[in-house]
């Protein structure tokens, strides 16, 4: 069979070629839409996937991820389902109204009682990763981007034969991140160990924060510098 399906995919043969013109014919084949018909029927399949998605959100995401945290408020939002989390030593604590779309959690093995903390009426955009060794703080009133990067470490040591012994970084390279209230980080950015953002703060987006971001600014680029210096001016 599957000689066959290469034959007809490389038309070796006019009959072959035939074959896949047959095919390719059928994977194009699609009903008219009859607006009076079809329409309804889309507002249906929305409304059953809704139903379904807050059913499994409030039955099953919501409480099972509870379940998994330090402290939760009320209010949670787990829009994709339940994050990944690796690693079963982190400790978790939400505040109200948080939202977390689909996002990876780790946690490192160097020390015992990693801590993740994520303020009220913060979201976490979608395809985040935050890498936790030691603590991570998300303040209040944050809006994290999607695709971003959060680590207080390296994951991995610079030194080749640790690396290749799959040893863990050493406690001296590990450096807490906190980001401060009301601080808007851009997709795809990355904010790396041991960084402070102030509060009202924002991070352009695709940017690369190392270094400690002064409240009430505008940071951007690789690695990232204050664009705004008093962000009140800003439009």
């Amino acid at each position: 069979m599957k000689n066959i399906i290469l034959k007809i995919k490389r038309k070796e043969t006019p009959f072959y070629a035939f074959l896949n013109s047959f095919f390719q014919l059928i994977q194009n084949i699609n009903i008219p839409s009859v607006k009076s018909i079809h329409l309804p029927l889309y507002y249906f399949s929305r409304s059953v996937i809704f139903i379904m998605k807050r059913f499994l959100h409030a039955c099953w995401s919501v409480p099972v991820f509870s379940a998994r945290c330090a402290e939760v408020g009320k209010g949670l939002r787990l829009p994709n389902g339940i994050p990944l989390i690796i690693g079963d030593h982190l400790k978790i604590y939400l505040g109200e109204n948080v939202k977390i779309l689909r996002t990876t959690i780790g946690s490192g093995k160097v020390f015992d009682e990693p801590v993740l903390r994520i303020g009220n009426n913060s979201t976490i955009g979608y395809g985040t990763v935050i890498s936790v060794a030691r603590e991570v703080e998300i303040g209040n009133n944050c809006l994290i981007g999607p695709n971003c990067i959060i680590m207080d470490n390296d994951d991995h040591p610079v030194n080749p034969r640790k690396r290749l012994a799959r040893m863990p970084v050493s406690p001296e390279d590990v450096r807490p991140v906190k980001i401060g209230n009301n601080v808007w980080i851009g997709a795809y950015s990355s904010i790396l160990k041991g960084v402070t953002i102030g509060e009202n703060s924002v991070i352009a987006a695709h940017s690369v924060v190392t270094k400690d971001v002064l409240p009430n600014c505008v940071y951007a680029g690789y690695p990232a510098r204050p664009t705004v210096r008093d962000i009140d001016q800003a439009r």
